[in-house]
């Protein structure tokens, strides 16, 4: 696995009124070749020690880390995962708050939605201190995203940074920037299927992508009309009730 420092000049923001993307974050920029963990000390039996630098505030709480499959909160019972890599029911489902505080929940269910997303149910809700992830309300074009930054996660929890590369009807992907100023970038490889990209939208986390394929990254995109229906109507098929939370880019 190889890593190098990549650039990252600024966070971008895109609202539903503008036409181009817009230089805006809340969240703090890593230093040049600054640790990109998002824990100090991991443990999967109790509670963990949080990294103190720019990481903090990243708020990873809704994506459990206790195995390499990794999955994410879409709605407080729902986590979606990479269908080639599931976790199977019955597997405990291990989340931290942003104060390091373990939560446990176990899966009790997993269907596949189309091409390589899987959805799985666990056995109650999570605590309202977990963070469930908003998806890209859809849109006519995602072309204003491309060279814009994303925040990619890999199976060691870290956060890197790499650029959207291109947006397709279902799938997006990423590059290598070629400036070096922030942070980390990662070539992506096996175990690191299924972790989770976010667009950062005024301050917030915006779930993009899951892991499909190695080097800079690319997977389904989570702003797909047609992986929202589908991811909508498994989500119901497990437990209704439940709905999607979709935020304009």
């Amino acid at each position: 696995m190889w890593r190098w420092l990549i650039s990252l000049s600024f966070f971008v923001v895109v609202s539903c009124t503008s036409k181009n993307p817009a230089a805006a974050s809340s969240l703090s920029l890593p230093p040049v070749g600054g640790s990109p963990n998002i824990f100090k000390r991991y443990s999967i039996r109790g509670d963990a020690e949080m990294m103190t630098g720019w990481s903090r505030s990243f708020d990873m709480s809704g994506v459990s880390f206790n195995e390499k499959m990794t999955l994410t909160l879409v709605t407080r019972r729902h986590v979606i995962m990479a269908s080639h890599y599931r976790r199977k029911p019955g597997d405990k489902v291990v989340f931290h708050n942003r104060m390091g505080m373990r939560v446990e929940r176990t899966l009790v269910g997993v269907i596949g939605v189309v091409g390589d997303v899987a959805v799985g149910l666990l056995d109650s809700d999570v605590p309202p201190d977990l963070k469930v992830y908003a998806l890209p309300a859809p849109r006519e074009d995602f072309s204003l995203l491309k060279g814009t930054t994303a925040a990619v996660t890999g199976q060691n929890r870290r956060i890197f940074f790499h650029e959207i590369d291109r947006v397709g009807s279902m799938s997006i992907a990423f590059r290598h920037p070629k400036v070096t100023k922030h942070g980390w970038g990662k070539n992506l490889v096996k175990g690191d299927s299924g972790n989770p990209s976010f667009f950062i939208s005024k301050g917030e986390l915006v779930l993009i992508e899951t892991h499909t394929s190695g080097g800079a990254g690319s997977g389904p995109f989570y702003g797909s009309p047609l992986i929202q229906e589908k991811l909508s109507a498994a989500i119901t098929t497990l437990a209704p009730g439940y709905r999607l939370r979709l935020k304009s880019l």
